[in-house]
């Protein structure tokens, strides 16, 4: 399959919403609670950059033609694996550092929570875990999304199910119900694709006029309502986020920043799992500087977060036997 250069610059630019939303949470300091704007930011961040990556992998889902078993191989390889390897990473990280630096409350319980959190709950690479549990799932049943009205009925009884609130959380099994809402939206928009780019890169003003009102302004009040919070608010920022795509991979040939943003959708992946040293760059800014500057912190660490997670990027995809632990 043709790589789509847009997916890659939807994705990179969500992957760098997921990192403007770790400069602002966990240790030393909790600015989402100290700061309302922080607390803003938050809320409009978390209404659509995790079920916009669902939403892309259900639509990439759609376009395998794979065999079964050779698809449960590929997931495990391209997903398990590297997660497995991650976590392994974090637990040992998180049982050298001190406490101070730890952003995980599991750490309290010694190794055997840690890794407890990691095997049975998704730990901190949530989205990695619930996405394999999700595969598995549905991996047996992926000719039956085909049928629009059956994923509109499986869509419905989801949204059903996650306000009933009765599911578990061990094996992410409250996210994997919540999230498959978007995968499989995201599989049932696949022979629609060419007509929403056509009609977003159109009608680009009316999407990100919505996306301004629903999505930042009334924010703070909407997410107050969990059905559009958690159900309508995820399409029209994903919408908005992809018509943004839409019109910079008009303009990446020229644009250095545009390249940059597609790099980081490509290798989307290892950003999201090498988010190791954002507690440690946090720490040395707030702990060892003493910057008390909200804007500051958040600027440095967002941009000395993407600095190091580049290089580590660029250095273990150039090695060879870390290339599937890695998941490249």
């Amino acid at each position: 399959m043709t790589r789509d250069r847009s997916l890659d610059l939807g994705k990179g630019l969500a992957i760098l919403f997921v990192y403007l939303g770790h400069s602002i949470l966990y240790h030393p300091i909790q600015m989402n609670a100290m700061y309302p704007w922080c607390g803003f930011l938050d809320h409009f961040i978390v209404s659509f950059n995790m079920p916009m990556f669902f939403i892309i992998s259900g639509y990439l889902f759609s376009k395998t033609r794979k065999g079964t078993a050779e698809l449960y191989k590929g997931k495990t390889m391209r997903i398990l694996v590297p997660y497995l390897f991650t976590m392994l990473i974090l637990v040992c990280v998180k049982l050298v550092l001190p406490a101070s630096m730890s952003y995980n409350s599991a750490v309290g319980g010694g190794y055997k929570s840690l890794i407890s959190n990691a095997l049975l709950y998704g730990g901190d690479r949530w989205f990695v875990y619930t996405l394999y549990i999700i595969f598995l799932i549905l991996i047996p049943v992926r000719n039956w999304l085909k049928n629009k009205w059956l994923d509109v009925v499986l869509i419905a009884v989801l949204i059903g199910v996650y306000f009933l609130d009765f599911l578990p959380s061990i094996f992410a099994l409250d996210k994997v119900f919540h999230f498959m809402v978007f995968f499989i939206a995201g599989y049932a928009l696949n022979e629609y694709y060419a007509g929403i780019k056509q009609w977003s890169l159109k009608y680009w003003w009316l999407i990100y006029a919505v996306f301004a009102v629903v999505n930042i302004i009334l924010i703070n009040t909407l997410c107050k309502i969990p059905f559009v919070y958690r159900f309508v608010l995820p399409f029209t920022g994903t919408l908005a986020v992809m018509t943004m795509a839409f019109q910079l991979e008009k303009v990446i040939e020229r644009s250095k920043v545009a390249q940059y943003i597609e790099y980081c959708g490509k290798y989307s992946l290892q950003f999201y799992l090498f988010t190791f040293c954002y507690p440690i760059i946090r720490t040395v800014i707030v702990s060892v500087l003493h910057v008390t500057n909200p804007f500051v912190i958040l600027g440095s660490v967002f941009i000395l977060q993407l600095i190091a997670i580049t290089i580590i990027v660029e250095v273990t995809r150039r090695i060879k036997w870390l290339k599937i632990p890695c998941g490249y």
